[in-house]
């Protein structure tokens, strides 16, 4: 990576917990950003973490361009991702206690010296722009400092804060906290963008005039990805295949891993040839998930499989069927835009998602971009992966996405918009 220093060229402070080599959907945003902002004439200066007990990825820093410069802010050794020399916690190890008092998040306390870190570039006049990306929430905090110094802020939320699927748990008290930090942070920025219409739904109810500060933004997938799907591998003649990636458990998708499970459970029960003419991949998923795989008897056709990388994971989806997403339980499991959606449609495959009605269902309908099913239904289930075993085994090919959609969602479509939003932020300063 290159020295920081004075440029002619325009600076944005981007500052994202995830970043390579961190891996996992938390990172492709920041990632593509970084990518765009490059490519025309910014200089990107990221400020990460040092390391973390999360999914690593070391091929990704292949994609960060040499001209962006990583600053890496010691994590702190306590908290969700405290990291032992020479071992590495499984994702999602190590709350404690310390989940329920440390507000917002449990990254606080790299929060705290990331906003220091952020304030001196500020005091030397290093940056142009400020864009901050959350979650986790208390990265926020960063926009805050150097916004107090002068630099314009651009607040970016991949996820809702408050009205998250998996906040809906906040104890009182604490909901009212959150949500005045919530507001402060959407009033505060100079501009607020969403990775969800979803989300910004939600905050738009709560704060008057935010319409005119922000905007929905999609992620979208790699721009050299979409020559992938050109020519994609032919799926196997002989079986049905679906592949889901990541956690089955987080994020409050336990519930709906147990109703697909009950729902291949059932099937197979109601037609044993199934066992001979489906396969879904779980990969990824937590030792625990896997664990029932095996007690309900589904080993075999239902796998569960380590973790790989991105590459490898591009060409599992090339070589399925469909992808399969599960949704977080509750009314709101349906908000999110996941990162599975762009995977599959990078891939030129359809996303078989067991979800609420939301606005992912309405994207996944109006793009032509796969299934939606109820995944509290076990006969829904049944029959959308009956459809599409008959359909893979001896009917026409399973639908991918239309090619002039496919490239509406790519990241070369998406991401200019979000380099825009920069440009006439910073510019506020300039104007300044």
């Amino acid at each position: 990576m290159s020295a920081l220093g004075r440029s002619a060229r325009p600076r944005a402070l981007v500052v994202a917990y995830y970043f390579p080599p961190i891996g996992g959907g938390g990172v492709a945003r920041t990632l593509q950003l970084v990518r765009a902002l490059a490519a025309t004439g910014w200089q990107p200066i990221v400020l990460t973490v040092d390391r973390a007990a999360w999914v690593q990825d070391p091929a990704l820093v292949r994609k960060v361009p040499p001209s962006v410069a990583v600053l890496r802010i010691p994590n702190p050794d306590w908290g969700r991702v405290a990291v032992r020399s020479g071992r590495q916690p499984a994702p999602g190890r190590g709350r404690g206690r310390l989940e329920r008092w440390l507000i917002p998040d449990l990254h606080l306390g790299w929060s705290a010296l990331a906003s220091a870190a952020a304030s001196i570039l500020a005091l030397v006049r290093a940056v142009d722009v400020v864009y901050t990306t959350a979650p986790p929430y208390s990265a926020q905090a960063v926009g805050f400092a150097a916004r107090a110094l002068g630099v314009p802020w651009v607040a970016d939320f991949r996820d809702a804060w408050t009205q998250n699927h998996a906040r809906t748990h906040l104890p009182p008290w604490r909901r009212r906290l959150e949500e005045r930090l919530e507001e402060a942070v959407l009033r505060r920025a100079d501009r607020v963008v969403f990775a969800s219409d979803g989300a910004r739904h939600h905050a738009l109810r709560r704060v008057p005039g935010l319409a005119e500060r922000s905007e929905t933004v999609l992620t979208g997938f790699a721009p050299e990805e979409l020559e992938l799907g050109a020519d994609p591998i032919a799926p196997p003649s002989a079986r049905l295949e679906l592949v889901h990636a990541g956690s089955a458990l987080l994020d409050r998708k336990a519930a709906t891993f147990e109703h697909c499970l009950g729902a291949l459970a059932a099937w197979a029960k109601s037609d044993p040839s199934v066992r001979s003419t489906v396969s879904v991949r779980f990969v990824g998923i937590e030792a625990e998930a896997g664990e029932r795989i095996r007690r309900l008897g589904l080993g075999g056709w239902v796998r569960a499989e380590p973790a790989v990388s991105r590459e490898a994971l591009w060409r599992l989806l090339r070589g399925a069927h469909a992808s399969l997403y599960l949704a977080p339980e509750g009314e709101r499991g349906g908000d999110p835009i996941p990162g599975k959606l762009f995977d599959a449609v990078g891939a030129a495959k359809p996303l078989l998602a067991l979800a609420p009605p939301g606005p992912l269902a309405t994207l996944v309908r109006d793009h032509g971009l796969g299934w939606v099913v109820d995944p509290k239904s076990s006969e829904a289930q049944i029959a959308c992966f009956e459809d599409l075993r008959r359909r893979a085994l001896c009917g026409p090919p399973l639908p991918g996405p239309d090619p002039e959609v496919r490239a509406s969602l790519c990241a070369a479509a998406t991401m200019p918009r979000l380099v825009a939003t920069l440009e006439r932020v910073a510019e506020m300063r300039a104007g300044g």
